[in-house]
């Protein structure tokens, strides 16, 4: 046992600090590959990998530069320990795909400068403690990289301040306040693009919009537009798809080194890094050279040929993401976007230069691809019918509950797949986004003023909640009558399994939102109700399968439409919480109100009243979606997005008389610049 001891404490001492520096590199490429899925995929097992991987990223570099401070000059064999320091610094600048795995973590920007300073000036005890300041080709090398080291891991901490910082904490200016709209991108230009390339330009020309409603408000706004009228984007439908393109753009702002590296000043890092690199791999080649020839002034006399394999890895790697790096920034969509502008204010210049990248994406199909993958594009479902069963013949539940873990367990094993957005959920929501808010006028011509606790007096959680139960009695009805009756059905035609299908997605999606991302809802709605809702559904009433649950929902939702004051049928659950009680008979009360609505108003079929379903969901959505707060938004940037944040972007452009009439659209909301 002991010589087992014996043998792994050297092996360790021999190898331990080689391999925690590949292990920073090989962290290094793993977050870069990461990071681009991460944007358009909600994943536990992702988050978990990505989270991981931005830890272990910056502990292990900080520990192997503590640790070479104190071997590196006392080790005769090990000299060249000291040329990894620069590397270390170069791997705490991080990749260019990730600066933050979270939305807080750019508000630690000023940590990040105090690791900057002091892992720096380890790295410079390092080098300058070492035999390399002796050797007339390595020290060129070391310091070199040392540069690019503290300038890419100086980079970073930028990019955390920029993303962290408020737009409007500047300097003193005398165009405050100014909004711009340039109509003056040149034709010769837009010819050239593809539609998605064109989509992708559109996201970047107005992205200042974007930032403003999702990173504070901007002290000046500046947009750009084709001045031909035959070449601007018409109708919500390719707003739509331009909002979808900006999510992937506000995930670079937030979460990237976009806003650092595609300026003038940080294409010019980049070109001037990479080549940095290639001179300081080039001197250390040549050190290689005339160390295999046997020269007697031979450099690598003396070191280890593990040190010497571990620092050509070091280069290798640095070299390939260097110049990744590098090609991503000269092809970027960000860079077109950026000589596009200038473009636009007279730089014909910057017109010819906009024309090689926008070319070489479009012969590797490059927008294409970020469209397919600028967000999940797809909705969250939770149905608490469904969670209700499945918890309670669940034989984890017990152990869930003594673990206190009940409500996280329930919600994130028994959520159903996401469900991509249909083209009829699509419209629906757009219909409703140019559309004003129903008032009370609207909804009392429907007969939904019969209940206060519907739409008035009820806080959105309720509402979503009420609404949920409703419009689980009136689909299930729905389906069970559309059985029986063969020759509506048909009438209605597929235009009402469209309708059943949306009403379906968008109620499970709301529940979904109160029960996993309550931050996305208003600062005063709360999972209260919802918690004593499950509670008296799972444990307070007596059902096997889904289909009894929601024959018993059902059933007393007829009994309180034939007596509200005095139903015939209760429910086992009644008087388990006042809370829960108030929201259980609102939703039943509507679904029965709901399957006898064709009934009592005449010319309204049930496609109508799938209409009218299908209508508050949206309303309820984007209402949701305008309230939800800009950092909420920002949050979930990192883990896919959010049709939300889609909503959110698409009711902005529509309250702006120039953007709404920029893209040809009649919206009734118009009240902003």
């Amino acid at each position: 046992m002991a010589a087992g001891t014996e043998v792994v404490v050297a092996a360790w001492k021999e190898w331990g600090l080689r391999s925690l520096v590949l292990l920073s590199l090989t962290v290094q490429v793993t977050l870069l590959i990461l990071a681009e899925f991460r944007r358009h995929i909600d994943s536990g097992v992702l988050k978990a990998l990505a989270w991981s991987a931005y830890m272990v990223a910056d502990a292990t570099a900080i520990y192997v530069l503590g640790h070479l401070s104190v071997i590196s000059s006392r080790s005769a064999e090990h000299k060249l320990l000291a040329l990894w320091a620069p590397f270390l610094l170069l791997h705490l600048g991080g990749q260019d795909k990730i600066t933050a795995y979270a939305i807080e973590d750019n508000k630690l920007w000023l940590r990040h400068l105090q690791t900057l300073a002091v892992q720096v000036a380890a790295a410079a005890y390092v080098i300058s403690g070492s035999s390399i300041v002796r050797s007339p080709l390595l020290l060129p090398a070391t310091v070199v990289m040392f540069m690019v080291g503290v300038v890419r891991y100086g980079e970073r901490v930028w990019s955390l301040k920029r993303a962290a910082s408020n737009p409007s904490a500047g300097n003193y200016k005398s165009d405050i306040g100014r909004r711009r709209f340039n109509l003056a991108v040149p034709d010769s230009v837009i010819r050239r693009l593809s539609p998605a390339e064109a989509l992708l330009l559109n996201g970047h020309m107005l992205l200042d919009l974007a930032k403003d409603r999702f990173k504070g408000p901007l002290p000046r706004l500046f947009l750009c537009g084709p001045g031909n009228e035959d070449s601007r984007l018409r109708g919500e439908e390719e707003l739509y798809k331009v909002a979808e393109m900006q999510l992937s753009l506000l995930h670079d702002v937030f979460y990237t080194k976009a806003e650092a590296t595609h300026t003038w000043h940080g294409l010019c890092v980049r070109v001037l890094s990479t080549l940095a690199t290639a001179v300081a791999f080039s001197l250390f080649n040549l050190v290689l050279l005339l160390g295999t020839r046997h020269h007697p002034e031979a450099e690598l006399k003396g070191y280890s040929r593990a040190d010497v394999a571990v620092t050509y890895v070091l280069f290798v790697g640095a070299m390939v993401l260097e110049t990744s790096s590098l090609l991503r920034a000269m092809l970027s969509s960000w860079t077109c976007a950026l000589l596009v502008k200038h473009g636009s204010e007279g730089s014909s210049l910057c017109n010819s230069l906009a024309r090689v990248p926008l070319c070489l994406r479009r012969l590797v199909r490059a927008a294409e691809w970020r469209r397919r993958r600028s967000w999940k594009r797809s909705m969250g479902q939770l149905n608490l019918v469904q969670l209700c069963v499945r918890s309670r013949a669940s034989r984890y539940k017990k152990m869930a509950r003594w673990m206190s873990v009940e409500d996280w367990w329930n919600t994130v094993a028994y959520s159903g797949p996401s469900v991509p957005i249909s083209a009829c959920a699509r419209k629906l929501l757009l219909k409703s986004m140019k559309a004003r808010q129903w008032g009370r006028e609207e909804f009392e011509s429907r007969g939904l003023y019969g209940d206060p606790a519907w739409v008035a007096d009820s806080k959105l959680d309720e509402r979503i909640l009420i609404w949920h139960i409703a419009t689980e009695i009136y689909l299930f009805w729905y389906k069970k009558d559309l059985q029986e009756q063969q020759a509506e059905a048909a009438a209605d035609g597929d235009g009402a399994v469209e309708l059943v299908e949306v009403a379906q997605a968008l109620s499970n999606y709301m529940l979904f939102l109160l029960a996993s991302r309550p931050h996305m809802l208003p600062p005063d709605a709360s999972r209260n109700d919802y918690l004593v809702l499950c509670y008296a559904l799972t444990n307070h009433m007596r059902y096997s399968t889904a289909e009894d649950l929601i024959s018993l929902l059902q059933r007393y939702a007829e009994a309180l439409w034939a007596n509200s004051s005095a139903p015939e049928f209760e429910l086992t659950c009644k008087n388990t919480n006042r809370r829960g009680d108030k929201v259980l008979r609102g939703g039943c009360s509507l679904g029965g109100f709901l399957i006898h609505h064709r009934d009592s108003s005449p010319g309204c079929g049930t496609t109508g009243t799938l209409e009218m379903i299908c209508r508050v969901w949206a309303q309820m959505l984007c209402s949701v979606a305008e309230e939800c707060s800009a950092n909420s938004h920002a949050k979930q940037l990192s883990s896919g997005g959010e049709l939300l944040t889609v909503a959110a972007l698409v009711v902005k452009y529509m309250r702006s008389r120039r953007l709404s009439a920029y893209f040809h659209i009649e919206s009734k909301r118009r009240s902003e610049w």
